[in-house]
């Protein structure tokens, strides 16, 4: 399904890799100017630039794309995120908060420390919630209206993993942020949703799962596959697009059915 993102400017955090980047293809590929905010070196993104200029020509993508080098868990680079898309494109009309870390374990009985904890919650809940509120800020200044769509998991809403216990709390917060914002902003026209996905073919996913275990957990998946990106970029577009118009606070588990397991 095609939307209408003509000239719309997105914001996509974690853009260069898995989720985000199948995310700002498509983005691109139906007219809207992305605006990356990644870790990646500058370096870095070369061969990701070339690979979304072969998947997505017509976006032109040198006048359409822009890329910051941004660490969401520090404020100020959420700051300078928003403040670098303005001066390109003099507005923000949706937002992908997908950037995320995690610390894995080698077993059940490997205890992250208090600083591993904290580290995990405050980029993927601290970052999100910054990035939000700034955004949000800047609709309600010039009372615009805005589109949100934060990345949560369905490890947020099951546990799935206990060596993921950062991961999982910061995703479980992801979800209440978003159904807490939604309720608070809806009637300034700034919708707020979430996306869950599953077991998606991801850089995140390889790290998480080996090939073992990656089979036992497609065994358990009603839909017996992992999914892929754009599995998941599909729903973000939606949600962002103009068809998802009286949709807020929603949550959408991407998942083959794992959550009704």
């Amino acid at each position: 399904m095609s939307y209408n993102f003509l000239n719309k400017v997105a914001l996509v955090t974690g853009g260069l890799s898995g989720i985000g980047l199948s995310t700002t293809i498509k983005l691109l590929r139906q007219g809207a100017k992305v605006i990356i905010g990644d870790l990646a070196h500058e370096q870095e993104i070369d061969s990701v630039l070339n690979q979304i200029n072969k998947l997505a020509p017509e976006s032109k993508f040198h006048h359409n794309l822009r890329f910051l080098r941004t660490d969401i868990g520090v404020w100020q680079d959420n700051i300078n995120l928003v403040d670098f898309a303005l001066d390109e494109y003099k507005t923000i009309d949706y937002v992908v908060a997908n950037a995320a870390t995690m610390r894995n374990t080698t077993s059940a009985e490997d205890k992250p420390t208090i600083d591993d904890f904290n580290e995990v919650v405050n980029v993927n809940l601290g970052g999100t919630y910054a990035l939000n509120r700034l955004c949000i800020n800047y609709w309600e200044e010039f009372n615009l209206r805005g589109s949100i769509v934060n990345v949560g998991s369905i490890f947020g809403r099951k546990v799935i993993d206990p060596r993921l216990i950062g991961l999982s709390c910061s995703k479980s917060g992801i979800h209440t942020l978003t159904r807490s914002m939604a309720m608070k902003y809806a009637s300034s026209d700034i919708r707020i949703n979430e996306v869950r996905p599953g077991f998606i073919k991801t850089p995140m996913l390889k790290a998480i799962l080996g090939l073992d275990e990656l089979k036992k957990v497609i065994a358990r998946i009603p839909m017996k596959k992992v999914g892929d990106g754009d599995d998941v970029a599909n729903v973000i577009c939606f949600l962002l697009s103009d068809e998802a118009n009286y949709i807020t606070g929603a949550s959408i588990a991407v998942d083959g059915g794992y959550s009704c397991t």
